[in-house]
């Protein structure tokens, strides 16, 4: 397994002036700064500053995607009890599309992420609460078959016994990784606060194997951006090497829970199993 080691996105520090101090910084702060701080940046985060509205959520040009309804899932007649969502890039294997999902199947629709604290082992708080990780396959594309559990919830106290989310999907030397988010509480108590964990198989329908958990290592507490969660791992192979994508909510909970942005990560791996934190 490969070790695990965070490397800001600057070598060198960098003074951040603030008007009461001058803070020594190599990462992007978790509150977003009023004006463009004074380390380096990647393209994204200068345009942030330099753009009126620094969220996407705030831009005028901001839209949602448009869903076409896959065939051969059940949702109990839109109830709200059973949910499918975040499918990982479907692959293609013998002869078969292969894609994993995000699964909650409970007994009453989530209450929202407000009443966190209201919810049970049975009562989700959002739809990604209560959650496993399915998978399914078809020969076309839009006709589905669920095949079942790749990865289901571990018994607490183990990372992602409250929920497990999100997953995609990387093949590697023959083998199957599956990244995915772990919860530990539901999701809204504190925001979205968790680690990516990682499953591996010798086959697409498994057995998998758990293969480690905060695999995408946090930054550090106090003040960086990505400081309590790895959300969303994309992992894609360029040069030989292994690139997971990932995102973390900030500038937000649990005092600010509706002016949050949100960034994206990279970690860069020579093994799937031990990834180095590079930038935001």
């Amino acid at each position: 397994m490969g070790g695990l080691l965070a490397i800001s996105c600057s070598q060198k520090e960098s003074k951040v002036e603030t008007p009461a101090k001058v803070e020594t910084s190599k990462v992007f702060p978790f509150k977003m700064p009023t004006e463009k701080p004074n380390i380096p940046l990647s393209a994204s985060s200068e345009r942030m500053f330099d753009y009126p509205t620094p969220r996407v959520q705030d831009n005028e040009l901001f839209s949602q995607f448009k869903y076409t309804r896959l065939k051969g899932f059940d949702y109990n007649n839109g109830d709200g009890t059973i949910s499918r969502r975040d499918p990982s890039r479907p692959i293609f294997v013998d002869g078969k599309y292969y894609v994993w999902y995000t699964k909650r199947n409970t007994i009453v629709p989530p209450i929202g992420w407000n009443r966190a604290a209201e919810a049970t082992d049975k009562i989700p708080s959002t739809d990604w609460d209560l959650c496993d990780i399915w998978y399914a396959t078809s020969e076309d594309g839009i006709n589905w078959e669920e095949q079942g559990v790749a990865v289901s919830r571990p018994e607490k106290p183990k990372s992602g016994w409250r929920s497990v989310a999100t997953p995609d999907i990387l093949v590697w030397k023959g083998k199957y990784y599956l990244y995915y988010q772990a919860f530990d509480e539901p999701s809204g108590l504190r925001g979205d606060l968790c680690p990516v964990s990682i499953s591996y198989a010798d086959s697409p329908n498994g057995p998998w194997t758990h293969g480690g958990d905060k695999v995408i290592p946090f930054g550090k507490e106090g003040g960086e951006w990505d400081h309590k969660a790895t959300h969303d791992p994309q992992p894609l192979v360029h040069d030989g090497k292994i690139y997971v994508y990932y995102k973390a909510a900030y500038n937000k909970w649990p005092d600010n829970r509706t002016n949050y942005a949100v960034g994206h990560g990279l970690a860069i791996a020579e093994d799937p199993l031990g990834l180095i934190k590079n930038m935001l």
